[in-house]
């Protein structure tokens, strides 16, 4: 006999005593204490502005950063139990030939490599005039479950069923999201407040997030979706000049903080409680971020200059450029790609390894081109420990 503090999904009983439902018809939230939120969201406003300085300055912050996107990319994933490698995903798109080649690799590595791919295919569309939308969000969602085990789980479709969270293991339900036959509704209120320009761009990000994540308009992905939407808002609504955030990893090192947070948005309405940790949350990241970009300019300068003397080529700029871009790589793909004559790149391969900048991972063997690591650039960007 099933209690009203249980329920049974295919055919396995989950005790939801401790249970949050969905707070519907409670967002926006009609208020939030602002004087609780005045120091928290001034010092955030300030660290993201020397964040965005440091962006500004880069020379192409689109190519120095894209190893700390794949870094986002893994830990956002393993929010959600896919446990991938930095290594194991640059491997990866080392071998993927083009934006829409199909990956090939261990499931988890798959998740996470379509996780940077759906991120930077709703950039693009973004950078192209498209507003984030909610058919932005069914594409982005479409692509990171298009292949591997997301396949299975109706990729950009939103929910047709009740959806749950909680520990499988233990048999036990946390948080009961909106029901599906009040999705659309709730959903039209959520992509309106995205633009609702009233609203203070970081609490209106926040308050975006808590809700979507609130919603779980899909069967899977939810959490992975809502990360990337916090950085295309950051950067649609002009807080940044670039949509180069990466806050996944203070998600992860307060998980535990991060989830009760939210589900005390439903359970008691502390909204402001939310905005607070996720204030805090942005203002750390940033710190961290400026870190990071920091030591990859640097190591950036002093490569340019030793490529500079090593090569003596009008290509050592290339050479410089596409190694930052590609920390992990194909030769085959270099010669390809770089712009540089193929027994030049070939050459430029050969002395880089000489001179300790390249590791071999793969040597070649017959046809099979070798494949090489940046190391200096990937000890900056490992991904932390969870």
């Amino acid at each position: 006999m099933i209690s009203k503090s249980e329920i049974t999904i295919h055919n396995t009983t989950y005790d939801c005593s401790g249970a949050v439902s969905y707070h519907l018809g409670a967002f926006p939230p009609d208020k939030l204490d602002l004087n609780a939120l005045l120091m928290p969201l001034t010092n955030t406003v300030t660290a993201l502005t020397r964040f965005d300085t440091m962006l500004r300055g880069l020379p192409n912050s689109e190519l120095l950063l894209a190893p700390l996107r794949a870094r986002d990319a893994v830990v956002s994933s393993r929010m959600e139990g896919t446990i991938s490698t930095l290594e194991e995903v640059l491997r990866l798109e080392a071998a993927v030939d083009g934006p829409d080649d199909s990956p090939v690799g261990r499931n988890d590595t798959i998740e996470v490599a379509l996780y940077a791919r759906a991120l930077r295919q709703a950039e693009r569309q973004i950078a192209d005039g498209y507003p984030l939308s909610e058919h932005l969000i069914r594409t982005a969602h479409k692509t990171l479950l298009s292949h591997g085990r997301g396949a299975e789980k109706r990729p950009g479709q939103f929910k047709t069923e009740q959806n749950y969270i909680g520990e499988r293991r233990r048999k036990r339900i946390d948080f009961i999201p909106i029901a599906p036959e009040h999705l659309g509704p709730a959903m039209a209120t959520l992509i309106g407040y995205m633009h609702d320009d009233r609203v203070q761009p970081l609490l209106r990000t926040a308050l975006a997030h808590a809700e979507f994540e609130a919603l779980h308009p899909f069967e899977d992905g939810n959490g992975r979706v809502g990360r990337m939407i916090i950085t295309l808002m950051l950067w649609q609504s002009g807080v940044l000049s670039a949509p180069h955030f990466f806050v996944s990893d203070y998600f992860e090192r307060n998980k535990d903080e991060y989830i009760e947070r939210l589900r005390a948005v439903s359970a008691s309405g502390d909204w402001t409680g939310w905005c607070q940790f996720f204030l805090a949350a942005l203002q750390s990241q940033a710190a961290e971020n400026i870190d990071i970009v920091g030591r990859i300019l640097g190591l950036y300068e002093e490569m340019r200059e030793r490529l500079r003397d090593l090569l003596r080529s009008r290509w050592s700029g290339d050479v410089l450029n596409y190694i930052f871009a590609n920390p992990i790589f194909r030769n085959s793909r270099f010669t390809r790609d770089s712009g540089i004559p193929k027994p030049t790149a070939n050459g430029f391969t050969n002395r880089l390894i000489d001179a300790g900048i390249l590791s071999v991972l793969v040597p070649p063997a017959g046809r099979a081109p070798g494949l090489y690591s940046f190391p200096a650039l990937l000890e900056i960007v490992q991904e932390p420990v969870g």
